[in-house]
């Protein structure tokens, strides 16, 4: 994506008072000025302590060589953005914090980049001047995993646990649920294991984290799968195997319990116990 930014605009009156160059002679000059900024950058710091000058003077003096740049054609013409897909443009563009026409080399790409990382769904971004007049920004954007619910609102969260954002968000609900303080930072694994489960996974409504230590499973029928603290793959293959023979996540069930590796507890609802024992079966 290219965000093009108009050229540096001047007016009439002032463009009449400067003769105009060649291109070749505009690069020599330009080249001479942006030298004299950088030197000023560099060693200016130093005269201006050394000599007694007052910190007026040398932002003065700073400002006329970056203005001086900016008129031989080292202005911010564009902005050239890479990899944006989620990431607002307006967003961007605040945090970049350049405006068209400004002297490109008072940007400060390293700044620049600190804040858009800042951004929700910037994970990592490269931020470079290209001379004369680009800014160059890349962003990496974070891939949502996951709404995770907490105090009562929904937040967006990636596989590393970061909030994207918590506004605007209805557009992924058809994004696993999780619940817990530490939810998001243990979801990407436990998500990952149940790929391997179609038959379990389809049926998951919520993920809730138990005491920072292990998962429960809300199914949408209501059925609650207490997952192990260790062993969830295992566990999970258990109950997919039930499943495939006997249907147990069909039939009436409040809970089933794989938190011991020996064995698996059902627990059935009123109703379904009453009739087992009308039948005279054994719950």
């Amino acid at each position: 994506m290219r965000l093009t930014l108009k050229p540096f605009s001047r007016s009439r009156k002032a463009k009449s008072r400067r003769p105009r160059l060649s291109k070749g002679r505009k690069r020599v000059v330009g080249g001479a000025i942006v030298t004299a900024t950088l030197a000023a950058a560099t060693a200016g710091g130093w005269y201006a302590v050394d000599s007694g000058w007052t910190a007026r003077v040398w932002n003065d003096a700073r400002e006329r060589a970056l203005l001086g740049s900016a008129i031989a054609g080292f202005a911010v013409a564009e902005v050239v953005v890479e990899g944006r897909t989620h990431t607002r443009r307006a967003d961007l563009l605040a945090a970049l914090g350049v405006e068209r026409g400004s002297p490109i080399l008072d940007f400060d790409p390293d700044a620049a980049r600190a804040r858009i990382e800042a951004l929700g769904w910037v994970r990592q971004a490269a931020v470079a001047r290209r001379l004369p007049d680009v800014v160059y920004l890349r962003i990496d954007e974070r891939v949502p995993l996951a709404l995770w619910q907490r105090n009562g609102s929904l937040q967006l969260v990636d596989r590393e646990g970061a909030v994207i954002q918590k506004q605007n968000i209805a557009s992924f609900a058809g994004l696993p649920l999780i619940v817990g303080d530490d939810a998001p930072q243990h979801a990407a694994d436990l998500l990952g294991l149940l790929t391997a489960f179609p038959e379990i996974a389809t049926q998951v409504d919520a993920a809730i984290r138990v005491s920072g230590r292990r998962w429960n499973l809300r199914l949408k029928s209501g059925i609650d799968i207490r997952l192990p603290e260790n062993g969830v793959a295992p566990a999970l293959g258990r109950l997919a195997d039930l499943h495939r023979t006997q249907q147990v996540l069909d039939r009436d069930v409040i809970a089933v319990d794989l938190r011991k590796p020996d064995r698996l507890i059902v627990r059935m609802t009123p109703e379904a116990r009453e009739r087992l024992g009308r039948d005279g079966k054994n719950t």
